[in-house]
């Protein structure tokens, strides 16, 4: 029987996110139907996504594996602004379900080459996404070099404030960063339903409390000001 030949996926341009589950090791002791949580939060970006169509040219695609989600859109650079923002509302979006649902997440968002086929991801910002989202220690989604090189943001919305995300190094850091907080109403007590929900993240031992506790201190002096930059 003659096997058939392998072809390489072809590789494109465009914004890469990707998300992932913190503490999702040992989640299950933690909460009940964590499983069914993560596949609703994945099946809900996948239903924000028809809001954003049209916007660019490529379609964007959510992708899963175990407690990562990927994001794609396809463009080139004249779109990429216009893409980093609609992953910049599908983050979120992302972030405000997946604490409530206790499984919060965090993430950074990419722009270069990619290429997927099934549930395999190769490119340079596809390896980008990987190291960056995995480097923060919060919960929150910020831009890397890659898309900070490329984005415009003129768009005078709330959506992005400049921020030094907490991360497991001392690098000197400030991209955009998503403020997901900005359509808050009343922030007290917003901030008294999130710390509710951090104590049930428990045990909060310190390697789960310090990304906790940097998210609060995100919260607590980030306004809703168009490009703001709380940190100096």
């Amino acid at each position: 029987m003659q096997s058939s030949a392998f072809i390489a996926p072809t590789l494109s341009d465009g914004v890469v996110t990707f998300l992932d589950v913190l503490g999702w090791r040992g989640v299950y002791d933690r909460i009940s139907n964590a499983t069914g949580k993560l596949s609703t939060l994945v099946d809900g970006l996948g239903k924000q996504v028809t809001r954003h169509r049209g916007k660019v040219q490529g379609n964007t695609l959510v992708k899963s594996i175990s407690d990562t989600i990927a994001i794609f859109t396809q463009c080139d650079v004249g779109e990429a602004t216009k893409a980093i923002n609609i992953h910049g509302e599908l983050a979120a979006w992302a972030i405000l379900y997946s604490i409530e649902a206790e499984i919060p997440v965090r993430g950074a968002i990419t722009y270069g080459s990619f290429a997927i086929q099934d549930n395999i991801f190769i490119g340079k910002a596809v390896d980008e996404a990987a190291a960056w989202h995995e480097y923060a220690d919060w919960i929150g989604v910020h831009l890397t070099p890659s898309a900070e090189f490329v984005f415009a943001d003129t768009d005078g919305n709330n959506l992005w404030v400049i921020y030094t995300p907490p991360n497991k190094s001392t690098m000197p850091w400030r991209p955009h960063c998503v403020n997901w907080i900005h359509a808050w109403d009343d922030r007290e007590e917003e901030i008294i339903k999130i710390k509710a929900k951090f104590r049930s993240l428990g045990p909060l031992v310190p390697e789960i409390a310090s990304k906790l506790l940097n998210t609060l201190n995100f919260i607590e002096s980030t306004g809703s000001e168009v490009g703001g930059s709380p940190d100096g």
